[in-house]
């Protein structure tokens, strides 16, 4: 299921149509068995213990931890605990951009990464501290008849954000810190995740990063394939196709216009490239995503 979809079987407390949706405590038990997919996911436990399936692998998040999913993958959640206590929140790309106003939180990159923080274990007085945030976004979601509704929903998931990046800086540091060496693998493919994240727009090919990082590609691929489980072509890729998704679905940007932001030599490529691995034509999935909001 998409957000869009997720958000039509919840109820409108717990949503703003098109901008994020909020699964609290109170009904975390009805996300078991969904797969969720193209969207980000946070998920905030503070008591018991959720698995979740990203593509082939399983994850066991338990109390007291935070996860930041960028989903091109679904996501299913497979096991939920009989005293599981967490909240689940779905904001899209527009909500961010309005929340955030530009606003960057503190080396958010640095939490994207999931590979180097998967799951990050927090404090109580740490969880404490977002679920204040979280608790105050419901009350406003549910607050109807609020005519600034909206703008606080806004507000406390900035508030979330600049919160979460607080945290992250001074996990990030403690780790800076400490005597840990990290291997070479582990900087090759962190210095690889940075500049695809930087250069994915422009630069499609596997060459560009390997010589960046004075590496062969061939070198390249086996070190991104023994930690990732994909190829480095498949790490652009993915990110291209998210960015494809969401410039589709949140802004009215002609096709043409699109792939050349992509950098696609031409308009056909790109819809060769999107259809081939999503299913879709760019035009099809446009239309679908506005019948879905409609």
């Amino acid at each position: 299921m998409t957000q869009s979809e997720l958000i039509s079987i919840f109820p409108p407390e717990n949503a703003i149509q098109d901008r994020v949706l909020l699964i609290t405590p109170t009904i975390i038990r009805r996300i078991l068995n969904i797969s969720i997919r193209e969207c980000r996911v946070f998920l905030l436990v503070s008591a018991g213990k959720i698995t979740v399936k990203v593509g082939s692998s399983e994850i066991e998040i338990e109390s007291n931890s935070l996860v930041d999913i960028l989903a091109w993958e679904p996501i299913s959640f497979i096991g939920l605990s009989d005293n599981l206590n967490a909240w689940c929140m779905l904001p899209n790309y527009l909500f961010t951009n309005e929340s955030l106003n530009g606003l960057k939180p503190a080396d958010s990159e640095s939490f994207k990464d999931r590979h180097e923080i998967p799951v990050m274990v927090l404090t109580s007085d740490e969880i404490a501290r977002l679920e204040r945030q979280l608790e105050l976004l419901s009350e406003s979601l549910a607050d109807f008849g609020n005519y600034y509704r909206t703008e606080l929903c806004r507000s406390y998931f900035r508030n979330f954000m600049l919160e979460t990046g607080n945290l992250v800086q001074h996990k990030k540091m403690a780790l800076d810190d400490s005597d840990s060496v990290e291997s070479r693998q582990d900087t090759i493919l962190r210095s690889f995740l940075k500049l695809v994240w930087k250069h994915y727009k422009s630069e499609h090919n596997v060459d560009f990063y390997a010589k960046r990082l004075c590496l062969s590609s061939k070198h390249l691929s086996r070190v991104v394939r023994n930690s990732l489980g994909k190829t480095p072509y498949a790490v652009i890729r993915d990110e291209l196709l998210q960015k494809a998704m969401e410039l589709l679905k949140t802004t009215k940007k002609p096709i043409q216009e699109i792939s050349s932001e992509l950098h696609f030599s031409e308009m056909a490529a790109f819809c060769k490239f999107f259809k081939k691995h999503t299913g879709l034509s760019p035009t099809t999935y446009r239309l679908q995503k506005r019948e879905l909001s409609s």
